[in-house]
């Protein structure tokens, strides 16, 4: 009975409907405008910042009293990201400031370099199988 069943898998999985080729996807890659507009990452850096204020407020200390396996004290209580780190609202708006042009650049060289990634892949795939395409398939019967 099991040689049956292992021959129906065999079977189902080496159909023609199956051994398709999956369809390219186009040569020409739209990148989203977003990736690259300024104004996007302006108001991308503005969600950071202002989420990042609210982290700073986040209470960290009963999380670190559970981590260390102790009652919760009412310094504990008190503590806070802010406390912790001592960062404040203008440190942390100048690195995010900064940050902001280093994302910038970031998002203009992947738009530049993802066409030519994308070609270098294709070719790759096309390459792999042509090597592969003489590999005899397990389900092929032997002579």
């Amino acid at each position: 009975m099991r040689p049956l069943l292992a021959l129906a898998l065999l079977s189902a999985t080496a159909s023609p409907a199956l051994a398709a080729e999956a369809p390219r996807p186009p040569a020409a890659v739209s990148i989203p405008p977003e990736v690259t507009d300024g104004r996007m990452l302006d108001q991308l850096g503005t969600m950071v910042g202002a989420l990042s204020k609210a982290f700073l407020n986040l209470p960290i200390g009963e999380v670190e009293a559970a981590v260390e396996n102790r009652p919760v004290t009412g310094a504990d209580r008190g503590k806070t990201v802010r406390s912790v780190t001592g960062m404040d609202e203008r440190s942390l708006e100048s690195e995010i400031e900064q940050g902001k042009g280093a994302v910038k650049s970031g998002g203009q060289a992947m738009a530049r370099a993802l066409p030519v990634v994308v070609e270098a892949l294709n070719k790759a795939g096309d390459e792999i199988q042509r090597a592969t395409a003489n590999v005899p398939q397990p389900g092929y019967p032997r002579r």
